[in-house]
């Protein structure tokens, strides 16, 4: 059965971030045994600016290898806080995510998923992404109430239980569902794909997407 796997390019950035850290740290070390006494502050600096570098880099290296995987059945996003999976039955289209500022029109840097039904989200989310997503969405609820999408109080974490088709749902998938909820009210979808996770641009990614939903039934 074929299969797509998306790489992001922020991947390759933390190959050379922690490439780079090392070097510093070494020539940090190297320099250090026989200028230390003339440039001190300079050294610790350097040492100081290669190590932060270094574990930049490292977390990033801690992230999947892969973001999406890709297949006839439908979409899978890892994140090193969990996944989710979705039928491509459950989606029904994919844009570039914007807003309106002025008379200009201002993308922002994800790609809105709006669902037919959120019950597979719901049944495949992680409870851990669940709780991480919320905050690491939060600047589009800042956005929101910046163009006037959203109340203050809309945009407020709800900790609440959430009902779903006569069912209440409890704890983290509930908090992310509220956070659903309110982004899907103030820019009409569900879901948010970062581009950081993506190895193209979000029109050649929603290309991909497009195709691969459309010709589907052919495997």
């Amino acid at each position: 059965m074929p299969e797509i796997k998306i790489r992001p390019v922020a991947n390759n950035h933390g190959q050379f971030l922690t490439f780079l850290g090392v070097i510093g740290v070494l020539i940090s070390i190297a320099v250090s045994h026989h200028f230390w006494a003339e440039f001190r502050m300079v050294i610790a600096l350097l040492l100081l600016a290669s190590l932060v570098t270094f574990f930049i880099g490292f977390a990033k290296r801690l992230e999947p290898e892969h973001s999406f995987s890709i297949t006839p059945q439908g979409i899978t996003f890892q994140h090193k806080y969990g996944s989710w999976k979705l039928p491509w039955s459950d989606i029904l289209r994919f844009e570039q995510l914007n807003v309106q500022v002025g008379l200009d029109r201002r993308p922002l840097p994800y790609i809105g998923v709006r669902l037919g039904s959120c019950d597979n989200l719901i049944n495949s989310i992680t409870p851990r992404l669940a709780s991480r997503l919320p905050h690491e969405q939060r600047p589009l609820l800042t956005m929101a109430i910046t163009q006037s999408l959203l109340t203050i109080e809309q945009a407020q974490i709800n900790f609440s239980p959430y009902k779903h088709n006569d069912k209440l749902i409890k704890g983290p998938i509930a908090l992310y569902m509220h956070h659903t909820q309110a982004l899907s009210t103030a820019y009409g979808y569900h879901i948010y794909l970062p581009l950081s996770a993506l190895d193209r641009s979000a029109d050649d990614f929603i290309q991909l997407l497009k195709q691969c939903q459309a010709h589907r039934h052919d495997y």
